[in-house]
C-alpha cells in the first residue's frame, strides 16, 4: 500500500492525469451508457461491458440499502479535507465494476473531504506506469493523494483474498481458464466486504494509524 515518493516529473504526470480524470460517478454512469465495440479485433474486452453494467447496478443498489462497514465509515470520518483518490480503470474491467461503486459510496460518506476521480488506463499509460503491480498494468489501481497531490498510498487491483484465489487457480493448468468465473463468484459471496476493509486500512495508513 505504501508507495515511494515520486520525482518532480512523475508528480507532474499525476497532476496532469488528475486534471483529465472524470468523477467516479461520471465514470460509472459512462459505463452504464457505453456501447461495446462488436469488433473483437479492435476491442477484445468490450464483450464484458454488458455484464459489468449489471454488476454496477446491483452493487450500487446494495450499497444504497446497506451502507458501508463501520470501519470504513470511521476511516472516512477521519480524513483530512482535500483528500483525493485517483483510480485507473477501464469500462471492460470486471474487477473495476465490483470495486468502483464502493469508491463512489465512500466519497459520499466522506461529506466533501474526499474526491474520487477515474482515469482510463489505456489512454493514460504514462500515469499507469507509475503504479504497476508486479510489473503489470493491473486495474483498477487506486492512488490515495493528499490536498497537495502527494501520494499517500496505493491499493489494488483487487482484495488480497481474491488475489490469492486467482494465483492459486492460475497455478493449476487444468483450472487456469476458470479464474475469472471463480473470482466473480467470490465477489458475489463476499458482498464487497473485503474491498471495504482494505480501503479502510489504506485510509488509516494515510492518517498515520
Amino acid at each position: 500500500m505504501n508507495h515511494p515518493p515520486l520525482s518532480d516529473a512523475d508528480s507532474a504526470l499525476v497532476i496532469q492525469g488528475w486534471a483529465r480524470a472524470v468523477t467516479v460517478t461520471q465514470h460509472l454512469d459512462g459505463l452504464l451508457d457505453a456501447e461495446p465495440n462488436p469488433n473483437e479485433d479492435e476491442a477484445p474486452y468490450d464483450k464484458y461491458i454488458p455484464i459489468n453494467k449489471q454488476r454496477v447496478k446491483r452493487i450500487r443498489k446494495a450499497l444504497a440499502k446497506d451502507g458501508l462497514r463501520g470501519d470504513l465509515k470511521a476511516a472516512a470520518a477521519g480524513l483530512k479535507a482535500g483528500s483525493r483518490m485517483l483510480v485507473l480503470n477501464e469500462f471492460w474491467c470486471g474487477d473495476g465494476a465490483q470495486i468502483l461503486p464502493v469508491h463512489e459510496a465512500l466519497e459520499s460518506e466522506a461529506s466533501g473531504k474526499l474526491e474520487v476521480r477515474v482515469l482510463l488506463r489505456d489512454e493514460n499509460v504514462d500515469v499507469m506506469d507509475l503504479f504497476l503491480t508486479n510489473g503489470g498494468r493491473s486495474i483498477p489501481k487506486t492512488v490515495l493523494l493528499d490536498a497537495d497531490m502527494n501520494v499517500l498510498g496505493t491499493w489494488g487491483p483487487r482484495p488480497e483474498e481474491a488475489m490469492t484465489l486467482v494465483r492459486r487457480i492460475k497455478a493449476d493448468p487444468v483450472l487456469a481458464h476458470t479464474y475469472s468465473q471463480e473470482v466473480h463468484k467470490w465477489y458475489t459471496a463476499d458482498k464487497q466486504q473485503n474491498i471495504q476493509a482494505e480501503l479502510a486500512v489504506l485510509l488509516g495508513h494515510a492518517q498515520g494509524a
